[in-house]
């Protein structure tokens, strides 16, 4: 016979009909989990929804020590919300537990139950299932993350922009200085400008889905990126035909350096130069990219800027690595890619 636990009295007695079948109908009517449990934490009777969640038999349920049913990283949460209970207050506490169909979330519910006293003779626990609104809640959060850092990067994207332009005028004012009219300015600003927007095409013709699938030239994607720069680059390395998915790293990695050296570096000064050096070595790419004739440099800078923090997130996502030593003449950018080359 089985036995039964009075809600009121939380004491255990033999199963009696009467009683025990309309409370017990009641209980496994809900979906929710209901466990009646002794003061000191033992289960006196469970609901066919909680023997079915916790994977128990119902007619062995009573006797159990509750917090042993709970899944170990949440067992602390469950001993203090018992003992908040125990002490006549309601409790609270997210729980969590897997089955077959993936993780499932809770909500639990402790009521004591004093029976019109303040003596506490017996806690019902009340366990809901919050799984889909709490992945509906994750996903919220992922999706606000993702914003932030859209915007985050947005804003960086345009301070960009301007910084670009801004270099570039610079660059072409310093070209034409005692020569030529306005006229020739504009035209020579207007050259390097769709000299940079042919750059954002090679920049992101992989991402957008308009690049091929086979093999790039590596020399023809930096040429490109670093066009609207003119003689100010000089590259060098060997003939490499590299993947084109690792072209998209590559040329986001050597934009973002130009922009960068444009802000704070040698692009940004009348003489300052960048010289891009590459070698292959297996699958193994390794680029150095070495700035002389701007700023300069007094150390490390005190912390990384967005763009730096990019260019690290795009190489460690390529597992690759970037070194960087901030020499008084300049900056020189190591850059480690592996199975980059074509098969």
């Amino acid at each position: 016979m089985k036995p039964f636990a009075n809600v009121y009295t939380g004491v255990v007695t033999p199963e009696d009909p009467q009683l025990h079948d309309p409370q017990r109908a009641m209980l496994d009517a809900t979906p929710d989990c209901v466990k009646m449990l002794s003061v000191d934490g033992r289960v006196l009777t469970m609901n066919r929804a909680g023997c079915r969640a916790l994977g128990v038999d119902e007619d062995a349920v009573a006797g159990m020590e509750w917090l042993a049913l709970l899944p170990p990283e949440v067992r602390t949460a469950g001993e203090a919300a018992l003992r908040q209970a125990a002490a006549g207050e309601s409790a609270r506490f997210p729980g969590r537990s897997v089955a077959p169909t993936g993780t499932l979330f809770w909500d639990n519910l402790l009521l004591p139950i004093t029976g019109g006293g303040e003596h506490v003779l017996s806690i019902m626990c009340v366990s809901r299932d919050v799984t889909a609104i709490t992945l509906m809640e994750q996903q919220l959060h992922d999706a606000v993350q993702r914003e932030q850092l859209l915007a985050r990067e947005m804003r960086h994207r345009i301070k960009n922009l301007f910084s670009v332009v801004s270099g570039l005028t610079y660059i072409a004012q310093r070209e034409l200085r005692g020569a030529g009219s306005a006229q020739d300015m504009a035209a020579v600003l207007r050259d390097k400008l769709a000299a940079l927007s042919r750059a954002s095409d090679a920049v992101f013709a992989q991402t957008d889905g308009a690049g091929d699938a086979g093999a790039s030239d590596l020399a023809a994607l930096a040429e490109a990126v670093l066009l609207p720069y003119g003689g100010r680059c000089t590259l060098s390395g060997p003939v490499a035909s590299v993947r084109s998915e690792a072209m998209t790293t590559l040329a986001l990695v050597l934009h973002e350096l130009a922009t960068n050296s444009v802000k704070y570096g040698a692009l940004g000064m009348g003489d300052g130069h960048v010289a891009l050096h590459w070698a292959m070595s297996g699958g193994l790419l390794e680029m150095v990219w070495t700035e002389t004739g701007g700023p300069q440099v007094t150390g490390e800078p005190g912390r990384a800027g967005f763009g730096g923090e990019m260019v690290d997130r795009i190489l460690q996502s390529a597992r690759g690595t970037i070194e960087r030593t901030w020499r008084a003449e300049g900056l020189v950018v190591a850059l480690r890619m592996p199975h980059v080359a074509c098969a």
